[in-house]
């Protein structure tokens, strides 16, 4: 499925605003974006966002049940205070069942916040909706530049930030969309498989734990997978977001 986008507009610090408002009904004027970077439109680092709307946002969860290549064992507090992988109160309900509606629900959410992101930059753009049978990925293509990705894609994962927060205050679940740009993740993740396997290999010859950079959940679950077919490790995610990563060790 395509979307195509045309647009004009001001600074991706307003554009964002402005796509926000609009995909949660809200005033601009609303919406507060704290970014821990030297200049605002460049958006070179990880951005939390503030609403001051009633409606709460969630949580995020995590699907530390899917998130292991391994059986989960009793939760046990780490040195560190956080459990190994995350804390129970982010398992979501095991009777909510996701339907491919939802997931269709979500993805057009996105592809709307994405629409008003590209008119307001003044950025063409193609937006492409892929459904699984667990979540859904809005991809825009043909930008013709980087725009929306970023040094080592921290402008994109500061939008997949958004994106989350978003749909989650919008359809009080958690948000099972990813965002992508110019293919930019599928590359991505093909160079942290082949860090997985090489770690895997590490770890069978020295028997000592490797732990990856940190990822994203989608991420996370294909390492994980990774890991699953391979006799004598195993696999847990550790840490919390945006710097939980996935810690290989022997079996």
């Amino acid at each position: 499925m395509s979307r195509r986008t045309d647009g004009r507009g001001p600074s991706f610090a307003d554009a964002l605003r402005a796509a926000l408002a609009d995909l949660l009904d809200a005033d601009a004027d609303h919406i507060v974006l704290r970014i821990d970077a030297p200049g605002v439109d460049d958006l070179q680092g990880r951005i939390a966002l503030d609403l001051d709307i009633q409606a709460p946002v969630p949580e995020p969860e995590d699907d530390d049940a899917e998130e292991s290549s391994a059986p989960r064992p009793e939760r046990a507090a780490s040195s560190d205070g956080t459990n190994g992988d995350g804390p129970a109160d982010d398992d979501e309900p095991a009777d909510r069942v996701v339907t491919i509606e939802d997931l269709e629900q979500e993805a057009d959410a996105a592809a709307d916040f994405l629409e008003g992101l590209l008119d307001a930059l003044d950025l063409p753009g193609d937006i492409r909706i892929r459904t699984t049978a667990d979540h859904a990925e809005v991809e825009v293509v043909e930008i013709g530049s980087g725009a929306l990705i970023g040094r080592r894609g921290q402008t994109l994962e500061a939008i997949q930030e958004l994106v989350r927060c978003a749909l989650q205050r919008e359809f009080q679940r958690r948000s099972r969309v990813k965002v992508d740009a110019e293919g930019y993740r599928a590359r991505r993740l093909e160079k942290l498989i082949e860090k997985a396997e090489e770690a895997i290999d590490e770890v069978l010859d020295t028997g000592e734990p490797v732990r990856l950079e940190p990822m994203d959940v989608f991420e996370r679950k294909s390492v994980h997978q990774i890991v699953a077919d391979v006799d004598g490790v195993l696999s847990r995610s550790q840490g919390r977001e945006p710097a939980r990563r996935v810690v290989i060790e022997r079996d």
